[in-house]
């Protein structure tokens, strides 16, 4: 064996794969530092951000893949005509150890090929010091996951077409699986998944072998590594595995069906999802399907006529969530039904009173209605549930359930979807909370310890798990991905100097954000995500910018007066050190047509045509004249002006 390996290293003197083995580890190099000058810059916190990392290593995977496709045929090509002949021509299974050592060799090519992309991430990771050691595992499991296997089940395609097709129909096969994997393919599936349904595009879907995403990563979730994507992977290698072995024209061939068989039941295992995170475009993306669902079954929102006093959760997470919710209930009248929100994902498996009585009910979707025994009154309710919550995941690697989402039952109909923004709220009146919890990851509750699990009073519990931390950040005690938690100073100082420039006008929100922990999440999928929601133990917050946080504040001081709202949101602009030149360059003086995207933001603003004449007046009266009338205007309560009105009287106080 030995012999036969060095004899097949030698094959590489070939000037076709001597070629193709310098493009390909030089390709590595090129696609790495093509973002931000790689690793070894000044960028170096950038470079490994999973958002950065996922677009050097993920969505041009397919680049290695077919380089080790081609190399696996062409070291294999003529297998049978060459001087390996003398080698394997006399001996038992002479072919067959033959084809064993070109997979030695392309195995560890394979591994090569890795280590160029994973070298870059590695030292990223050593310089990044918030990434955590469970981050790393996370990107180790994504190198062999989306890297060394495919690469290697590329090598055995090449090696099963120099057995089985001439070189014509194996350059064609490397056209095909090319296709297979670009953009064009990804419009076939979505119409398939359109007219042919979801199982026929998941079933298209298995001959995509190279991962292709530029999706942004989900920091608390990390690459995706559920056993579906093992379980494809695993198709493709027994599959090449068994027609391997028949080309090799080994005398027994059960190993070559048992390969088969395995194969088979892998497809089995790649259709079962659980509560998987799917960020890639197909029939499977979380977002879409989402969006897909709602937009044939409207949300409904109608506020329960009922209490809940207390809610006892049990709640089991493995590749999906198996969850019992016992609700204690009052204030409802006798024969009278409760209406509750319980997410669409999750199948009610049974639902009875507190004696264990089975109850009626009708189920819309996540809307459900539970009706009493005839003259009676519902007391207690006992909800067991399993399945998935969509972009609320729940499963072996990470967990997302947030406070005021129907991962247990709401009372009341309550929208969790709505025009492409998953609208978080504290549902419903505080309660007795009680929560018994069993994950394979590391969970943060925001419920505090007790006996048994958790326990406290609020209007909901949010579970975060996976690639979390909890610790302390400016005197904020933040709970969020590691990741996130290293770059929790840039979102502090960012935060903070919000809060300075809200200060001059006479807010103050010190304290805010102190008091209790924030719950700080990616979910980049989100488009219009609610920014904060305050809960009565813990705040929830979305990943910056963090300036929305404090702007939420100004607003929440300010509901009742939207147009000073308007004024005061645009002055704050001005006085934020972080956002105050990007406002000088573009709202005062002469300005250009419209703002620096990205930069500021006039959502809150009213838009241009109030910071335009906002800009104007600093102009010719100068900032600090400007804030001092903001200032009286914000603080007179009889002041009914709108915005404009007021901006205007500025601007002829200024002609004057």
């Amino acid at each position: 064996m030995k012999r036969l390996v060095c004899l097949t290293v030698q094959r590489f003197r070939k000037k076709s794969l001597l070629f193709a083995v310098i493009l390909s580890l030089a390709a590595a190099h090129f696609q790495c530092l093509s973002y931000l000058g790689g690793p070894f810059s000044k960028y170096a916190v950038e470079a490994v951000n999973p958002s950065m990392v996922n677009a050097m290593l993920l969505s041009y995977s397919l680049v290695p893949f077919l380089f080790c496709l081609f190399i696996g045929y062409e070291l294999s090509e003529g297998i049978r005509a060459e001087n390996l002949q003398e080698v394997w021509g006399t001996g038992r299974n002479g072919l067959g150890r033959v084809v064993l050592a070109h997979l030695l060799v392309l195995a560890g090519f394979a591994f090569l090929l890795t280590l160029q992309y994973g070298g870059y991430n590695l030292y990223a990771c050593l310089r990044y010091q918030g990434a955590t050691l469970g981050y790393g595992f996370n990107l180790l499991g994504a190198h062999l996951l989306y890297l060394f296997l495919p690469c290697f089940a590329a090598c055995l395609m090449g090696t099963v077409l120099a057995l089985f097709a001439g070189r014509y129909t194996a350059y064609g096969v490397m056209v095909l699986i090319g296709y297979l994997s670009s953009s064009l393919f990804a419009e076939l599936l979505e119409a398939v998944n359109i007219f042919g349904g979801r199982a026929a595009g998941r079933l298209l879907t298995l001959f995509t072998l190279p991962f292709q995403s530029r999706s942004l990563l989900d920091e608390d979730y990390g690459f995706g590594l559920e056993g579906y994507r093992f379980f494809r992977v695993a198709f493709w290698l027994l599959l090449l595995a068994g027609l391997l072995w028949l080309g090799c024209r080994m005398r027994r061939r059960w190993p070559a069906l048992l390969c088969g068989g395995l194969a088979v039941l892998c497809v089995g295992g790649f259709f079962f999802r659980g509560s998987a995170l799917v960020r890639e475009e197909g029939p499977d993306r979380t977002s879409d399907v989402l969006y897909f669902y709602y937009s044939e079954n409207p949300v409904r929102d109608q506020p329960a006529d009922f209490a809940v006093r207390s809610c006892d959760l049990k709640l089991k997470i493995t590749d999906r969530l198996k969850g019992t919710a016992v609700l204690a209930v009052e204030k409802n009248e006798v024969g009278a039904d409760c209406r509750f929100t319980l997410y669409h994902g999750y199948k009610l498996t049974s639902l009875t009173d507190g004696a264990g009585d089975p109850l009626d009910y009708k189920r819309e979707g996540d809307y459900l209605t539970v009706y009493p025994p005839a003259g009676e009154r519902l007391e207690e309710l006992v909800f067991q549930y399993r399945g998935e919550g969509g972009l609320s995941y729940s499963n072996r690697q990470a967990v997302f359930l947030p406070a005021g989402f129907g991962y247990y039952p709401l009372e009341g109909w309550v929208p969790l979807y709505e025009e492409n923004e998953v609208p978080f709220a504290a549902v419903g009146a505080e309660k007795d909370f009680t929560l018994q919890v069993s994950a394979s990851c590391p969970l943060e509750v925001s419920l505090p310890p007790a006996e048994k699990g958790y326990a406290g009073r609020t209007q909901g519990v949010t579970l975060l798990g996976g690639l979390v931390t909890r610790g302390d950040c400016g005197g904020m005690e933040l709970v969020s991905a590691s990741l996130s938690h290293r770059m929790g100073n840039i979102f502090w100082d960012e935060y903070q100097s919000r809060l300075d420039a809200a200060a001059q006008l006479g807010f103050d929100f010190s304290d805010k954000l102190k008091d209790k922990p924030v719950f700080l999440t990616d979910q980049s999928d989100w488009v219009n995500y609610t920014p904060f929601v305050e809960f009565s133990d813990h705040y929830l917050c979305r990943v910056p910018p963090m300036r929305w946080v404090a702007d939420e504040f100004v607003h929440q001081a300010l509901a009742d007066a939207p147009e000073k709202e308007k004024v005061a949101q645009t002055a704050i602009l001005l006085l934020d050190q972080r956002t105050r030149k990007a406002f000088e360059v573009n709202c005062v003086g002469a300005g250009l047509p419209e703002p620096m995207l990205g930069v500021i933001d006039l959502d809150r603003c009213g838009g241009w045509t109030v910071v335009q004449p906002f800009g104007e007046a600093v102009f010719r009266l100068g900032e600090e004249p400007v804030i001092a009338q903001v200032k009286a205007y914000l603080a007179d309560e009889t002041d009914t002006r709108t915005a404009l009105e007021f901006l205007n009287d500025l601007r002829r106080g200024a002609e004057g």
